[in-house]
């Protein structure tokens, strides 16, 4: 069913109401379906983002030399949902600006002749 927005009739208070293509209101069924569907596509996705930990100490792995921990710079940070996101990591080898990858999850040097990739572990 495709759904269009009516306009906003003033004795209709602040609602704004979904009709379908035929003129039917929405039930109230159909709303929290519709509601829910959302709620839960949000819950499904998956948050990578690199946080900055209270201490400010970050450690990171090279993936392809997983036996040695390495403390790495922060280049630059910046605020979002009221915490530092890292945006830029300092590479522990040639000191190079490291960007953030969302599919492998883990930082990204390009400037070797293999791709260093560093994941973030923790500092225990």
């Amino acid at each position: 069913m495709r759904k269009e927005l009516i306009k906003q009739k003033p004795y209709s208070g602040s609602e704004k109401n979904l009709v379908d293509i035929m003129g039917r209101r929405q039930t109230m069924q159909e709303k929290y379906k519709q509601q829910m569907k959302a709620y839960r596509k949000k819950r499904m996705k998956i948050d990578s983002t690199p946080f900055l930990p209270p201490n400010e100490n970050i450690y990171v792995m090279n993936s392809l030399d997983p036996t040695k921990k390495m403390k790495a710079e922060v280049l630059k940070t910046i605020t979002k949902q009221h915490r530092e996101v890292i945006v830029h990591l300092a590479c522990p080898e040639c000191g190079n600006a490291m960007t953030w990858d969302r599919k492998w999850e883990a930082f990204i040097c390009a400037k070797h002749d293999k791709k260093a990739i560093y994941e973030i572990v923790d500092n225990d």
